[in-house]
């Protein structure tokens, strides 16, 4: 049936939702229609960009009326920056609206048809700011009428120059100031990236050291220059202690925890359990691991350096059977061979952390396959002002 869509039409709609994303979700002559830096509750004129069999795609031209949770973005380059997403809607509608997301990723692509009436999903856990949070960013580098330096726009094609960023730490954007000073100097040309953690300082020779300290739960712990740690500092530690809690009783039994990264849950695990293990895949970030637990008291042997499902499958053969796994995948989750290892060792509790909850609903889908329940979802929000979602599932067997 032919609608009369094409690409270029001007059409106005009503926006209902947020989608998992960012978009706003309209409907234009029962054709869903997203719409970036839309919010629910607006009432909106678009252009059609993408003519889809099932979907539109379109570009926000004006808000006609709009929503309640609309407010002004504090950034000056929103909408063409593509780090953030969510700046023009109210921090408590981000909120609730992440905790709808998270219900709908599991809803429809995990198959948890009774979440959240059988499966409790707690409400969203707030970042105490919802702007400079962030002790990390990276900052990329490019030829732009000169050097520039700032993040790629929402395209993910095109460098856009910034001077600031509202959601970093404000000693990363004094760093980036000076940084940014020495760019006319530069005697060669190139593309490339430049870190930046909040606390140290911007050094102009070049040199970077090879790790950071962070600071968690009054504990100092290493993480690589160049490597990842959790990004929003001010909710790390209630992450850590959610995860605490939520291990329980099997917390203080036999733990493995799976892409451990530089330790951070598992030097907390080891103060209660009876014997934990790590397993993590970057060189740089398992030696930090070994080095906090070795800092904490604990055995350096117990990280163990290579992928999940090889090194679970040499701990089943040395007799080591975890009373729960706790698993802290990259945002692509986990291979289906790790699940399949994971599940083999058959724990009493899985404790699954995601940055990506339809990556985490569809692992789950699997696990709840091979006898696993889910109990619980917590999203935390590590990530204010944009689409990411940090969410923690509860599994028992």
């Amino acid at each position: 049936m032919n609608l009369g869509f094409y690409r270029g039409k001007r059409e106005r709609t009503a926006v209902s939702r947020l989608a998992y994303g960012g978009d706003g979700v309209g409907k234009i002559k029962d054709m869903v229609t997203f719409i970036p830096f839309a919010a629910a509750g607006d009432e909106v004129e678009v252009r059609i960009t993408e003519v889809r069999k099932r979907y539109l795609r379109g570009r926000l031209l004006s808000v006609l009326n709009p929503s309640p949770d609309r407010v002004e973005p504090l950034c000056r380059y929103y909408t063409r920056c593509g780090g953030c997403q969510y700046q023009h809607i109210a921090y408590e509608r981000q909120l609730s609206a992440k905790r709808e997301q998270v219900i709908e990723c599991f809803r429809r692509i995990g198959g948890f048809d009774s979440i959240p009436e059988a499966i409790p999903v707690c409400e969203t856990i707030p970042s105490p700011r919802s702007y400079g949070y962030r002790c990390k960013a990276e900052f990329h580098l490019g030829m732009q009428c000169g050097y520039s330096a700032g993040f790629m726009d929402t395209s993910g094609f095109r460098l856009v120059d910034i001077e600031r960023c509202e959601i970093v730490d404000e000693s990363i954007n004094e760093n980036y100031r000076i940084f940014r000073s020495t760019l006319p100097g530069r005697e060669k040309a190139g593309n490339g990236s430049e870190i930046f953690w909040s606390g140290i300082p911007f050094e102009t020779s070049g040199s970077r050291p090879d790790r950071v300290a962070r600071e968690v739960k009054k504990r100092v712990l290493a993480a690589p220059y160049h490597g990842f740690f959790q990004a929003n500092s001010l909710l790390t530690e209630r992450l850590v202690d959610s995860v605490l809690e939520m291990s329980g009783e099997e917390g203080n039994g036999n733990v493995l925890d799976c892409y451990c990264g530089s330790g951070l849950f598992t030097v907390f695990l080891a103060e209660k359990a009876k014997k934990i293990y790590g397993i993590e895949t970057d060189p740089e970030a398992a030696e930090c691991a070994r080095a906090n637990l070795e800092d904490a008291g604990f055995s350096r042997d117990s990280v163990l350096e290579g992928m999940v499902e090889e090194k679970a499958g040499e701990l089943a053969d040395r007799g080591f059977s975890p009373d729960v796994i706790i698993l802290d995948p990259p945002r692509t989750g986990c291979a289906g061979s790790a699940l399949t290892a994971i599940t083999e060792l058959e724990p009493e509790k899985i404790v699954y952390v995601s940055c990506d909850p339809a990556t985490q609903a569809r692992d789950i889908s699997l696990l709840a396959g091979r006898g696993y329940r889910l109990e619980l979802l917590r999203p935390i929000d590590m990530f204010p002002q944009t689409k990411h979602i940090e969410t923690i599932a509860v599994l028992k067997k």
